[in-house]
């Protein structure tokens, strides 16, 4: 082991003025190509999900969301249908300069795209927005964007659902409505005393209500008894329909908005010592590689002469 490695450092001393030449000159065309690779800067906004769906609870327990509503909101950023929006708000295409009759330049614009905006979730359940542009302005209101349309986003999303189910229930009340009407209708048929079903509707809970003044008629039973029912069946579904509605029309929690986007001047890339380094380490082992095999193969041609 301690032979191999004195054996290594043996050969590197031997060939360090090659190797010295090859990593100054990669250096060298590290930092060359760090003045015609384009300038990017970087905008950054930070936001926290809602932890309730209601504004009622929010008055009550105003506080952020968790883990699961942190990797919902990061879901929705990260979504086929945000991007899009994103996209078409600012003309990316335009901004990448891609030829759109190409076949490929959907795919090349999401590849972009998903490159230079970026979300990760940071240690305390916030969503972290990345935007690294050639344009600093550009980058910010990208961030930004993020912030401003995912409520929408979400809203859209909910939308469909919760109409849906307003429908449904209020369906289900209007049809409890027709029904207590026909029920009405059968009473008053068989007992046209009209203000008496008030009055008995209102007794039913008194214990020393006599109700046999107003079902005087054996036909009329059933037909009460069914009134009763659909009677404090429609209390509920009205409770939930004027629920239901008064939710609907209210708008739904935002998102908090800790840090807002700013252009920044500063870039963040290319970076000169990043790609000096690189380049040093590639021509320094492309150099070494191609030592090796000249060395291997002399060994062999002596070997075999």
């Amino acid at each position: 082991m301690k032979e191999s490695q004195s054996s290594g450092l043996t050969y590197f001393y031997k060939n360090r003025k090659l190797f010295g030449i090859a990593l100054v000159v990669g250096a060298v065309l590290g930092l060359s190509l760090t003045f015609f690779v384009p300038k990017k800067y970087l905008s950054t906004a930070i936001i926290y999900p809602y932890n309730s769906h209601t504004r009622g609870d929010l008055v009550v327990n105003p506080q952020f969301g968790f883990e699961v509503e942190t990797e919902q909101l990061l879901q929705l950023l990260e979504s086929k249908s945000m991007r899009d929006r994103t996209i078409e708000k600012f003309k990316l295409y335009e901004y990448y300069e891609l030829d759109t009759n190409s076949k490929s330049w959907k795919a090349e614009l999401a590849a972009r795209y998903i490159e230079d905006v970026s979300f990760f979730r940071s240690k305390y359940l916030s969503v972290v927005i990345h935007a690294t542009l050639k344009d600093p302005e550009l980058a910010a209101d990208i961030a930004n964007f993020q912030v401003e349309e995912i409520n929408d986003y979400r809203e859209s999303i909910f939308k469909e659902n919760r109409e849906a189910e307003f429908r449904a229930i209020q369906s289900e009340y209007d049809q409890s409505k027709d029904e207590l009407q026909k029920l009405k209708d059968s009473i008053y048929a068989l007992s046209p005393s009209g203000g008496l079903l008030y009055n008995f509707m209102e007794n039913l809970n008194n214990e020393n209500f006599d109700p046999s003044g107003f079902v005087a008629d054996p036909r009329m039973e059933d037909v009460v008894e069914q009134y009763v029912y659909e009677s404090h069946r429609n209390k509920v579904l009205r409770n939930e329909f004027d629920q239901m509605k008064t939710a609907l029309e209210e708008p739904l929690p935002s998102v908090y908005s800790i840090d807002v986007a700013v252009p920044s001047h500063k870039k963040v890339s290319p970076s000169f010592s990043v790609n000096i380094a690189i380049g040093a380490m590639l021509v320094f082992f492309i150099v070494l590689t191609i030592r090796l095999v000249l060395d291997k193969w002399k060994e062999l041609r002596s070997e075999n002469p």
